[in-house]
């Protein structure tokens, strides 16, 4: 294609590293061995954290580095905490990237690849919520979650999120091994991390906060809706360190963060000329569509045709050139056929659509799923046993 290609730095090994991590550090606080399995590929060489007896890893949804950065002012406990800047996988879009960090594997290899993508039987499929006869579970999210051997080591496993999501089929794929635990606001959520770390037993709890995402994507992060999100986590997140027992070890990172797209640069494929002619299903989301063609041979013919319209505000890539780029790190020859034949990923604030999406998809503000520094870039932080090891300095080393 007439534009470089984006290369990811690491594919986002760092964040699929984490649990690991963290599990090795229960580990060695508890007096057992993790190694049962080996760490996962994507994880191997990863940093490793001080020893805990219990820890926390929280996982807020749509908290980009750019965005925390660019409103820090608002977010007084993480902004004190250590951290550093890593990069989420691709697409950078919350399924891929909390299956990563659950697994410990890249998208390429656990297989949910983007928000909507190609399902042999059904066709396309949204991988937050369409799991309604999906056939085998463990052939659609093909790795298993890192939760069990926190029980191999004797610590118990929770997983703390919305009430509504306990049931979901995601919920059961990528949480699986740990006990859910509902917390309908945020500061439900950390009240019910806190009680469990103040147990007789060792823990591993894992903490979703979804509400910054939801603000986000209604709103946009610039947005007054936005900063009283990320104010109201921040002071949870206060109250919940500033009482936290000693040996408990805290993690924070995110899925993802945003670009907020203005209505008019939301574009409508379908009114370009040409540039859905051989197209047969869009999939993916507005910030990296995954193109499905009537006759897959014709990929670079069709890449070549958007690449001469839209080849100044997108990256354009075959499915070949995209895996061969090393977007979603090693990718299974099963999952290769998840994405379209044609991938397009904005490069600028625009997003594309069809005009016979839904009104809600077609208003959404604040968006994601392509590789801007914006989108890529979220937070590694520690706090609690894990704060003051090295830890974040030996993550920026490694960088």
């Amino acid at each position: 294609m007439g534009f470089m290609l984006p290369i990811p730095t690491d594919s986002g090994a760092r964040l699929a590293a984490i649990l690991p991590s963290v599990l090795e550090s229960l580990a060695l606080g508890n007096g057992q061995s993790s190694e049962t399995d080996g760490p996962p590929p994507a994880t191997a060489g990863a940093p490793a954290l001080p020893a805990a007896r219990s820890a926390v890893v929280i996982a807020v949804d749509g908290l980009g580095w750019a965005n925390f950065r660019a409103r820090r002012g608002h977010a007084r406990t993480l902004n004190a905490m250590e951290k550093q800047r890593i990069e989420t996988v691709a697409p950078s879009t919350t399924a891929a990237a909390l299956t990563a960090l659950t697994t410990g594997r890249l998208p390429g290899v656990h297989g949910l690849i983007g928000y909507r993508i190609r399902h042999p039987e059904r066709g396309l499929v949204t991988t937050l919520s369409e799991w309604d006869g999906i056939g085998d579970p463990a052939q659609w999210q093909r790795a298993t979650p890192l939760f069990a051997r926190a029980l191999d080591i004797g610590v118990n496993a929770y997983a703390i999120g919305r009430p509504q999501h306990r049931e979901s089929g995601l919920t059961a794929s990528i949480l699986a091994g740990a006990t859910y635990v509902g917390g309908a606001t945020i500061e439900d959520r950390f009240a019910a991390a806190a009680r469990l770390v103040r147990g007789t037993d060792p823990v591993l709890a894992y903490l979703y906060v979804d509400e910054l995402d939801r603000a986000g994507h209604h709103s946009g992060w610039e947005s007054d809706a936005w900063t009283k999100r990320l104010e109201q986590f921040d002071a949870a997140l206060g109250s919940f360190l500033a009482a936290l027992p000693p040996g408990i070890g805290v993690v924070l990172t995110a899925d993802h963060g945003m670009v907020d797209v203005p209505e008019h640069r939301r574009l409508l494929m379908d009114q370009m000329p040409g540039l859905l002619d051989g197209v047969e299903m869009v999939g993916g989301e507005p910030r990296m569509r995954s193109l499905y063609l009537q006759d897959p041979r014709q990929a670079a013919a069709v890449a070549a045709r958007w690449e001469a319209v839209e080849g100044g505000r997108a990256w354009i890539a075959t499915r070949d050139e995209a895996v061969s780029s090393g977007w979603f790190g090693p990718v299974d020859p099963v999952v290769a056929q998840r994405l379209g034949d044609v991938i397009v990923a904005a490069r600028g604030a625009v997003a594309y659509y069809q005009s016979t999406d839904d009104e809600q998809a077609l208003a959404m503000v604040g968006q994601h799923g392509s590789f801007t520094d914006d989108e890529r870039g979220i937070p590694l932080a520690v706090a609690g046993a894990f704060a003051g090891g090295g830890f974040i300095a030996r993550v920026q080393a490694a960088r």
